[in-house]
């Protein structure tokens, strides 16, 4: 396992790497390109990763707490059963991903989606 800890790695690139168990606490990773990396059950917390990619990725069981993730790419990523906590999100697009089993705040993704796709059902039945 590796421990990282008050670190500056802007603009970092790991590449075809385990470091599944890590720890990344109080670090810098804005910009930092990980390219096909275990991330599985990886601790980072107290970071900043706006602007930071993850492709092909696997991230299961990973734990994202107080992290700043302002306009991170994400593409081809497991994040079966990841935690996000405490996080900024702002401008984070989800686009054809599998859902199921995600929540926000408790309420289940693929419920709220429901939610919103009726009013458009309604009105289209009304025409």
């Amino acid at each position: 396992m590796i421990r990282i800890h008050n670190a500056a790695l802007p603009a970092s690139e790991f590449e075809d790497a385990n470091l599944s168990g890590s720890r990344f606490i109080d670090v810098n990773l804005e910009e930092a390109v990980f390219s096909d990396v275990n991330l599985d059950n990886v601790l980072i917390s107290d970071a900043r990763a706006y602007h930071a990619t993850f492709r092909k990725t696997s991230m299961e069981s990973a734990t994202f707490e107080n992290i700043d993730m302002r306009s991170v790419a994400l593409r081809h990523v497991d994040l079966d059963g990841a935690s996000i906590r405490f996080a900024s999100l702002v401008n984070l697009s989800i686009a054809e991903c599998d859902l199921r089993g995600m929540s926000i705040n408790g309420y289940l993704v693929t419920d709220l989606l429901k939610l919103v796709e009726m009013p458009h059902s309604n009105e289209e039945m009304e025409e």
